[in-house]
């Protein structure tokens, strides 16, 4: 009886992990509404790159260089996902003027957009 129950207790394991990633799996539908959504955040970083020129708080040139920087991070985003799916790793200190993305050495730092101002 035991040996029957831990049998059934094994295979019912087996079969939940080899499942698990079926769930787990992405459909081309939902990547690409992921990367619809990645493209308006790209244009809505621009825009607020742009509005803070507009407003004198940063220089034309470091928005054109900010910019820039974003449609590298692009690049590098796109690759990285092409190269290691879902689980690509994110840039974590940008190339800008300051400390990049989530403050980059600490929080009290940076600046949006890979630092740049």
């Amino acid at each position: 009886m035991k040996k029957r129950l831990i049998t059934i207790i094994a295979s019912l394991s087996i079969l939940a992990f080899a499942a698990a990633p079926t769930y787990a799996a992405i459909t081309d539908q939902q990547k690409t509404e992921i990367e619809a959504l990645n493209q308006q955040i790209l244009e809505l970083q621009k825009r607020i790159v742009d509005k803070y020129a507009e407003a004198g708080e940063i220089t034309l040139d470091q928005a054109d260089v900010t910019k820039a920087n974003i449609d590298i991070y692009e690049q590098n985003r796109q690759q990285y996902t092409q190269q290691y799916g879902t689980n690509a790793p994110t840039q974590d200190y940008g190339w800008g003027y300051g400390r990049g993305y989530y403050g980059g050495w600490g929080s009290n730092g940076g600046g949006y957009y890979g630092g740049c101002w």
